[in-house]
């Protein structure tokens, strides 16, 4: 008589290979499991309920992070047509997938005072919610870096990332914990960018958000031209191109606030000032003008952390001098990607006179 059953060992070969879509006992388990899954109330969200294709989707996209297939299926939403999962599962199956070698850590930085606890309250048909209470001024400067260092790789791969930029917020959560949320995207995009293949094929609800129709071939109006509209269209050029040197003269200044920039309220004052210049300045010199400017707010802010670490150094000789000198060390090397290379080399040249007195 056949046995047809199947090994531990060869269930998680199956599970984790692609050829398990090309095993029949492995697709008619999953498709019955799926036929109960889809039969769930309170189990399974509605959009999965009677709908027998999506759970086997659900389950197959389960067993391949080895999860609870009702777990995984509680954290996904239908976004116009497609299957979304939330960000928090994804997060769990970055952190599980056996790709890296550390767990993710966080530096929030900038001013969250001004957003943190800042919401309003909504009435809504299906009740309160909150919005935040904030203005995109408010987020400058603010942001997050987050590492993690991959398997077989010594140093972490680092990605900083703006609150400004998180564009699309479907979430209410948004205004209740910006930070949590922001953490959530930043591992999210780090994935995308060191280890795509981790979560290919599965997206989060922000990059599920609908676009909008754009007219690309407008309709060309028929009304004939005078003398009068052509004398109108030569005013309007030469006003035009006043305004250009103007906006051209206004992003010099900008470029050399930003280089004179010496505290943080400086550099986040000329942050803040290119904010609401932005309508003026269009979009290449605003991003160019808003990276320079938050570049150098980061310079800014690790270049004083440092001087107060070095300046706070204990006296040679005394308990704990020689832990606290390998601390700043460490804050000059996290600190090097915002520093730049002249800047960085100057401060290690400093500590390396100072490290004979401090490590025998």
């Amino acid at each position: 008589m056949e046995n047809k059953n199947i090994t531990v060992a060869d269930q998680n070969a199956v599970v984790n290979s692609n050829i398990a879509l090309f095993d029949s006992q492995y697709l008619n388990a999953i498709s019955a499991f799926a036929q109960m899954m889809s039969q769930g109330a309170a189990t399974v969200p509605r959009h999965l309920q009677g709908n027998a294709a999506d759970c086997m989707a659900v389950a197959m996209q389960a067993a391949q992070w080895q999860m609870n297939p009702f777990a995984v299926a509680q954290k996904t939403h239908l976004i116009n047509g497609v299957l979304g999962y939330e960000a928090q599962l994804v997060n769990a199956v970055i952190s599980r997938s056996g790709v890296l070698a550390s767990r993710f850590e966080y530096e929030w930085y900038g001013p969250w005072e001004k957003v943190i606890g800042k919401f309003n309250i909504k009435k809504g048909e299906k009740g309160e919610y909150r919005v935040p209470g904030w203005t995109m001024a408010d987020e400058e400067g603010i942001g997050i870096i987050i590492k993690a260092r991959l398997k077989g790789e010594d140093q972490p791969r680092e990605l900083d990332l703006l609150l400004a930029q998180a564009r699309v917020r479907n979430s209410t959560l948004w205004a209740d914990d910006p930070r949590q949320q922001l953490a959530y995207l930043a591992v999210k995009r780090w994935a995308r960018l060191f280890c795509p293949d981790v979560i290919l094929g599965v997206y989060t609800p922000d990059e599920l958000d609908e676009r909008e129709e754009k007219i690309i071939n407008p309709a060309q109006s028929t009304k004939s031209i005078t003398m009068q509209d052509i004398n109108a269209d030569n005013l309007q050029t030469t006003s035009a191109q006043e305004a250009d040197v103007n906006i051209d003269d206004t992003a010099e200044k900008f470029r050399a606030r930003i280089d004179s920039a010496e505290t943080l309220e400086d550099a986040t004052a000329v942050g803040n000032d290119i904010n609401t210049a932005k309508p003026a300045l269009g979009t290449a010199l605003f991003t160019e003008l808003k990276n320079k400017a938050t570049r150098r707010y980061h310079l800014v802010k690790h270049r004083a952390m440092l001087d107060e670490a070095i300046n706070g150094l204990p006296q040679p000789g005394t308990p704990d001098a020689a832990a606290c000198f390998e601390v700043v060390e460490k804050k000059l090397s996290a600190a090097k990607r915002h520093l730049g290379d002249e800047l960085h080399d100057k401060y290690r040249i400093t500590l390396d006179d100072m490290k004979p007195e401090y490590i025998g």
